[in-house]
């Protein structure tokens, strides 16, 4: 059976060059690419990127262009959909700066198919991130109860995770029918982390492919606060991670020890970042903003 693949990209103000040596490390490693632009301000420029492969029609390329940015999630839905159209056996899901190693996609796919065979009900699967900065590989994270699990995976190991990073995931279209599609109320933030706990409360599994390695800077800039690494986000920023943590917390297939530690971080990371940061005043007006349409259930663009 020939399994198809499509990747989904979605852009927001992309760096064209990196863009690029994205596109150039993903086209021939799948059967179609859709580029879900969210109103970038350099459209016409992505456009002209793409223009020569379009016209040579040397792999099945679309662009659909949003007028203005309707959210990640709206966004990965529209490439998901026009995927189902293509009729894809599976959807690779992209960040704008995710570049692939060689072999990525056929790593990804061969070990679904392999869990499958021993009797795992796949989910999904993604790659282990590499630290561009250390070059040194992320763990697997694994939640017990409030509590984190860290993994290094082995060389060739598959690695169950509690939830997976959007980028570099490939997610059966099977899967997306009977788990639902991305949440597009968050808008941004957490919607890789809701998916995941959907999917899991369906009886899926979700695992780390460690042959399927992928370089990425994993957060904001970062900070060190009492020993512990913690990213540093605008106001605006903080406004959708505050209230799409509170989705959270009131999402019922979410798991009790995650929204434990989810609450008690939450304070924490607010009553640091009121000390710390040099918006104080606006720092907080967000995150309490953010709190209170997280309560109220006000979700989508701020």
């Amino acid at each position: 059976m020939n399994l198809q693949t499509t990747a989904i990209v979605v852009t927001y103000n992309p760096d064209l060059s990196t863009l690029q040596r994205q596109f150039m490390s993903v086209h021939e490693q799948v059967d179609a690419i859709v580029y879900v632009d969210n109103g970038s301000k350099n459209i016409d420029l992505i456009n002209e990127l793409f223009l020569d492969f379009v016209q040579q029609k040397k792999i099945k390329l679309f662009i659909i262009s949003n007028s203005s940015n309707l959210g990640l999630g709206y966004a990965q839905n529209q490439g998901i959909k026009k995927a189902i159209e293509l009729d894809s056996n599976f959807v690779l899901i992209l960040d704008h700066d995710s570049v692939l190693t060689p072999g990525f996609v056929n790593e990804l796919v061969n070990s679904t198919i392999q869990l499958k065979n021993q009797g795992a009900k796949v989910g999904a699967v993604g790659p282990v991130y590499i630290n561009e900065k250390t070059n040194e590989q992320y763990p697997i994270t694994r939640y017990i109860g409030p509590f984190i699990n860290r993994v290094n995976p082995t060389e060739g190991s598959n690695v169950e995770a509690s939830f997976l990073i959007a980028s570099g995931s490939l997610i059966s279209i099977d899967v997306l029918h009977e788990v639902g599609l991305m949440n597009e109320d968050l808008f941004v933030d957490y919607i890789d982390v809701e998916w995941s706990f959907r999917c899991k409360s369906k009886g899926f599994k979700l695992f780390a492919i460690q042959k399927a390695l992928m370089h990425h800077e994993i957060g904001d800039n970062r900070v060190s606060v009492f020993g512990r690494m913690i990213s540093v986000h605008s106001p605006i920023r903080r406004y959708y991670l505050t209230r799409n943590s509170v989705y959270m917390l009131r999402s019922p297939h979410v798991s009790w020890g995650y929204k434990l530690r989810e609450f008690t971080f939450n304070v924490f990371r607010i009553f640091i970042f009121s000390l710390i940061s040099q918006e104080r005043m606006k720092y907080l007006k967000f995150s309490f903003r953010g709190l209170k349409d997280g309560i109220k259930g006000k979700f989508g663009s701020i």
